[in-house]
């Protein structure tokens, strides 16, 4: 029983990098320790299905992770659709329907964003329908003024990351400050370093794992570790 967050994190050399260059995912679990029932089962006999599927080929546009933009407050951001031979390109961001305006020009295969703003940050993707089958082509885009990403205004031990609770009360696990969870992309230089919060409560203290792309991720495996 426990809470679990997720966080994603694109590494490149720098600002208005286009080419990820590492990719994982981070979970933070908080995790109470219960009691376990096990319960008699009844013996059967597995009949082992030999049935093969035949696996559909992979088209050679599908992407398992989106591309990785980050870009600076007032630069201009300019994204292009790799789908070969599409008839109509739509375009979204976060899943709305995209159009032109004062600041986005959609000129062919290309989106480009004027002047762009934190606000202009989000999940981008363009998708070309046909006959057959629709592909889509997507894009992470980041953009701050920040060196790196992560909780820097609130630099501090990590000691409020857990909440004592003062009456004998028990409480389940839950997390205390979700606002500063809402960032699911971390864009970050190579070399910088990148922090990731999970302040949680509950009687008594949960204890904290960290994930990294479905294995525990310990403190040796980087310098400085957790806390």
């Amino acid at each position: 029983m426990g809470l679990t967050s997720t966080w994603r994190y694109g590494r490149g050399p720098g600002i208005g990098t286009v080419t990820m260059v590492n990719w994982g995912r981070f979970v933070c679990l908080v995790v109470v320790t219960m009691a376990t029932l096990s319960l008699a089962r009844p013996s059967f006999n597995l009949v082992e299905d030999t049935t093969v599927e035949p696996e559909e080929p992979p088209t050679k546009y599908q992407i398992s992770q989106p591309e990785v933009y980050v870009a600076a407050p007032g630069e201009s951001l300019e994204l292009r659709c790799l789908l070969k031979d599409a008839a109509m390109i739509s375009w979204t961001k976060d899943g709305v329907h995209l159009g032109p305006n004062n600041r986005t020009v959609l000129i062919g295969e290309y989106l480009q964003i004027k002047g762009a703003t934190p606000r202009d940050s989000g999940l981008y993707a363009c998708s070309a329908t046909r006959t057959v089958d629709s592909e889509t082509w997507y894009f992470m885009v980041n953009v701050t003024d920040a060196i790196s990403s992560g909780d820097d205004e609130d630099d501090t031990d990590g000691t409020e990351d857990f909440v004592s609770e003062s009456s004998n009360n028990k409480r389940a696990p839950y997390w205390t400050n979700t606002e500063k969870m809402e960032k699911r992309l971390h864009a970050v230089p190579a070399a910088n370093t990148v922090k990731f919060r999970c302040p949680a409560g509950g009687n008594p203290t949960p204890t904290m794992r960290w994930l990294k792309n479905g294995k525990e991720f310990k403190q040796e495996h980087r310098i400085g570790g957790y806390k």
